[in-house]
C-alpha cells in the first residue's frame, strides 16, 4: 500500500502530548493515544504513516461557540479546577513550570486539528485528528476534561466560510455528548446523535436530536441500537458533513471508574467503528473522527482498529 495515499487524512501534532507536570498536574488524561496509535500503524506498514500538523485554531473561531466572558475566565486558575475536578493530590501549583491558564495553547491546537480534518474530510471522503472530541463544553462553561468544543467550533467555523450547510454529529462516547446538544438545539442545519450510557455521567442530561440510552447490563443491544439511530438520522438529514465522535471509553478495559455501567469488547468497538465508517463511506457523504473520552493504557486500541480501517479504505 503506498503510504503517500495517505498524506492529507491524519491530524496530528506531537504538541498533544500535554506534559501536564509541567503545569503542576498529576492526573492522568490519556494523553498518548494519538502517538500509539501512530506506533503501531507504522509497524504494521513498515513505514512512519504521514499526518498533518494543525495550528492553534483562532479566538475569533472559539467566539463564534463560546461567549467572550466565559473565554475570559479562562484566564483564571478556579476555572481550570472547575473544568478538571481536581482532587487535592492531583494538583501542585508550587511545582509548576508553566501556570494552569496556559494549557488553553494546548487545547486550541487540538482544536485547530479537528477543523483541518473536518476541512480535509470534504475533499478527501474520510480523515481523523488523533485526539480532539471536547463534546461536554457549553458556551458559557467547561466541565468533564473539556474546555473548548472543538466539534462545534469546526461546524460553526466551516458554515461561516459557506464550506458545508448542513453537519450531523454521531456521539458514540460512554457519556452523553451534552455540550454539542446544547449548542446546536435551536439549529436544524446541524443533527445531534448520542448513543451512551443510561447511567453514567452526566447525571442531568441534555436533549439531541435522537438519544439512545443504553442501560447498564445490555451490552448486546449495543450495535443494533445504534445502527438503527444512525439510519433513523439519516432518515432525516443527508448532511455535507459527520463528525464521528469516536469515544473509546465503552471499551471494557476503560479504567476510569465511572464507565463501569457500560463494557463492550474490543471486537465490539472495532464493528460500531466500522458500521460508522462504512456507512458514510458508502453513501459518499465526508466523515472525520475524532478520539474524545478514553482512560487507561489499553484504550488506544480501539482508535488504531479505527484509524487503521479507514485508511483501509484508501
Amino acid at each position: 500500500m503506498q503510504l503517500n495515499r495517505f498524506d492529507n487524512l491524519l491530524v496530528f501534532s506531537p504538541e498533544y502530548q500535554t506534559d501536564l507536570a509541567r503545569f503542576g498536574v498529576m492526573k492522568d488524561f490519556a494523553l498518548d493515544r494519538g502517538i500509539r496509535v501512530l506506533q503501531k500503524l507504522e509497524e504494521d506498514f513498515g513505514s512512519p504513516i504521514p499526518y498533518l500538523t494543525p495550528s492553534k485554531i483562532p479566538i475569533a473561531d472559539i467566539l463564534l461557540v463560546h461567549k467572550k466572558e466565559y473565554l475570559e475566565s479562562l484566564k483564571n486558575t478556579d476555572t481550570w479546577l472547575s473544568i478538571f475536578e481536581f482532587k487535592e493530590s492531583e494538583y501542585h501549583p508550587e511545582k509548576a513550570e508553566k501556570p494552569l491558564h496556559m494549557i488553553l495553547d494546548d487545547f486550541r491546537i487540538k482544536s485547530g486539528g479537528t477543523r483541518l480534518a473536518a476541512e480535509n474530510a470534504l475533499q478527501f471522503g474520510l480523515t481523523a485528528n488523533l485526539g480532539g472530541g471536547y463534546h461536554h463544553a457549553f458556551p458559557d462553561m467547561g466541565r468533564g476534561y473539556c474546555a473548548i468544543n472543538d466539534i462545534a467550533i469546526a461546524i460553526r467555523s466551516l458554515k461561516k466560510s459557506r464550506r458545508i450547510d448542513s453537519a450531523m454529529i454521531v456521539d458514540l462516547d460512554f457519556h452523553q455528548g451534552d455540550g454539542t446538544a446544547l449548542i446546536f438545539k435551536d439549529d436544524p442545519s446541524v443533527f445531534t446523535l448520542s448513543v451512551h450510557s443510561k447511567e453514567g455521567w452526566p447525571e442531568e442530561k441534555q436533549k439531541s436530536d435522537i438519544d439512545i440510552n443504553i442501560p447498564e447490563g445490555e451490552e448486546s443491544s449495543y450495535l443494533a441500537k445504534t445502527e438503527t439511530a444512525v439510519n433513523q438520522a439519516l432518515n432525516c438529514i443527508k448532511p455535507d458533513l459527520v463528525v464521528f465522535v469516536a469515544g473509546s471509553d465503552p471499551y471494557e478495559k476503560d479504567i476510569l471508574p465511572g464507565s463501569r455501567f457500560l463494557k463492550l469488547t474490543l471486537d465490539q468497538m472495532k464493528e460500531r467503528d466500522r458500521m460508522v465508517i462504512d456507512k458514510f463511506h458508502n453513501l459518499g457523504i465526508p466523515l472525520t473522527i475524532v478520539f474524545a473520552g478514553g482512560y487507561g493504557p489499553d484504550v488506544w486500541e480501539v482508535h488504531y482498529n479505527a484509524v487503521k480501517h479507514l485508511l483501509s479504505k484508501f
